[in-house]
């Protein structure tokens, strides 16, 4: 387990492969499950069934929507009451959480049900793409619950200094989703209701393993069902600081419908199909970008509490780094291996590929810049700067992709529609990396100043920024006090 007093004064290099390293883990094992799907039913099933899967994925990201808005937005605020010492609040979070994740998924279970036929059929198509589609869901919503909660509760478990335990949860929920697909879909021929099926029961395995935990003795941040209650002003305060997350996992459920939509305009099922396959093989980058990222969310809102400003600029820093690795290796293996990456999702339809591989051509140069977009957007929700990392969301979706998925068409028919994506994260990537130079600027005067700080100013320092949380004016003169005020509330 991860001390205190680690996260303060440890190497931050140590610290950073500590907690990327299983997250890494964490997150390409659970994406892996969503593409685990993708290769059985693109073997078994064909076409028709990668472009049913793709259809019915933005209402699957809605669920993940709905347990990261918990998990995020209480961990990213555990995080920083724990940086400040503050456990009894961080546990009030963590009761309040554990009942909005079944809240959540009694609504979604009820609500999917209900609307699943309708909210497809929006697309406008009436193939057996969409019948396959609804198969898919009907199973995906009812058991929507699981779902939530082992999103949900994983990142309060690596908040609680077991990331090496998230990962092993995670690594057992993938091989029994590969195991129990092959079995319904391969071996008894269920098609999308097996893969439907076996995705539903490895989420629960995640579940129930990190439930045992958290209601278990060894857990800092330990549930127990007396002290479990939705309390209103907790429970905004999770959501204000997850809805950056949930922002991105909704805003990415309504890119893909919105990009189906314009594929079956201006392209057919085919053109759904193949960039289905790319979003699988994308996809397996973003999670390693994703895990990157969100591994170093407790580094630095523990820092940013604590005011380590020099830690948390290092960690920053780091990420960038590894951030622009990851970009370059996924750019190359793409351009090096695109047939062999492409048959692993089929293998025995000539036109599928040749369409694919035309997208993904284009589609390849988002992935040199796509991580520090991501990158941004995380560090402002690590501190609690909501609306900042709600602008790089949603400014990236409305101000730059979605114009440019009505207007690049026009002139360059379905070509414009692959070009779309990739132009937008360049628009957006000279944004952010405006925003964080003047991040790295604040960063680095704050530090200065608090080193510049006489020992004993220093303690005042420390006292004071937990009194002016209570109304306590004393001590409001330091500056690295005053600038994390005025940042708090910008």
């Amino acid at each position: 387990m991860i001390s205190d007093n680690e996260m303060k004064s440890g190497n931050i290099l140590n610290l950073f492969w500590k907690f990327t390293l299983p997250a890494v883990v964490g997150v390409v094992i659970a994406g892996i499950q969503g593409i685990i799907d993708g290769f059985f039913i693109g073997n078994a099933v064909g076409s028709h069934g990668l472009a049913g899967i793709t259809l019915a994925y933005p209402p699957y990201l809605a669920i993940i929507g709905a347990g990261i808005i918990i998990g995020i937005g209480s961990s990213s605020l555990i995080a920083l009451k724990l940086g400040e010492e503050n456990t009894r609040e961080a546990l009030e979070i963590v009761h309040n959480a554990f009942p909005l994740c079944l809240l959540a998924g009694a609504i979604f279970t009820a609500g999917g049900l209900i609307f699943c036929k309708t909210s497809i059929s929006l697309l406008g198509t009436s193939g057996p793409s969409l019948s396959l589609a609804r198969e898919y869901l009907y199973v995906i919503f009812a058991g929507s619950i699981f779902m939530i909660l082992a999103i949900a509760l994983e990142p309060l478990v690596r908040n609680d200094g077991k990331p090496k335990l998230c990962m092993k949860i995670m690594v057992a929920s993938v091989v029994a989703n590969f195991l129990l697909d092959y079995l319904f879909v391969m071996r008894l021929g269920m098609g999308m209701l097996g893969a439907a099926t076996a995705t539903i029961l490895s989420f629960a395995l995640s579940a129930i393993l990190l439930m045992h935990y958290l209601f278990g003795s060894e857990a800092k941040l330990r549930l127990r069902l007396k002290a479990m209650r939705v309390n209103k002003a907790t429970s905004l305060q999770i959501f204000k600081a997850g809805v950056p997350s949930f922002v991105m996992q909704m805003s990415f459920a309504l890119v893909l419908f919105v990009q189906n939509y314009m594929f079956l305009r201006y392209g057919s099922e085919l053109a759904v199909s193949a960039y289905g396959v790319i979003g699988y093989i994308f996809s397996i980058f973003y999670m390693l970008f994703e895990g990157v990222t969100v591994g170093v969310q407790p580094i630095i809102g523990f820092n940013y509490g604590a005011s380590n400003y020099g830690r948390v600029l290092k960690t920053l820093k780091l990420t960038m780094l590894s951030c622009i690795l990851i970009g370059t290796l996924g750019f190359a293996v793409i351009c090096l291996f695109p047939e062999s990456m492409v048959q692993i999702f089929s293998q025995n339809e000539s036109e599928l590929l040749d369409t694919t591989l035309h997208g993904m051509s284009i589609f390849k140069f988002s992935l040199l810049v796509e991580g520090i977009v991501l990158l941004a957007a995380v560090y402002y929700q690590s501190i609690n700067r909501v609306r900042a990392a709600l602008f790089i969301h949603l400014g990236k979706i409305f101000i730059f992709l979605f114009p440019l998925l009505f207007i690049l068409p026009q002139f360059f028919d379905l070509n414009g529609v692959w070009a779309a994506s990739p132009t937008t994260e360049y628009f957006m990537t000279a944004v952010v990396l405006v925003m964080l130079s003047k991040e790295f600027k604040f960063l680095r005067s704050s530090e200065k100043a608090k080193i510049k700080q006489p020992a004993d100013t220093k303690h005042v320092a420390s006292v004071s920024r937990n009194s002016v949380k209570t109304g306590n004016e004393e001590g409001k003169g330091f500056i690295t006090l005053k600038h994390a005020e005025n940042r708090e509330t910008s």
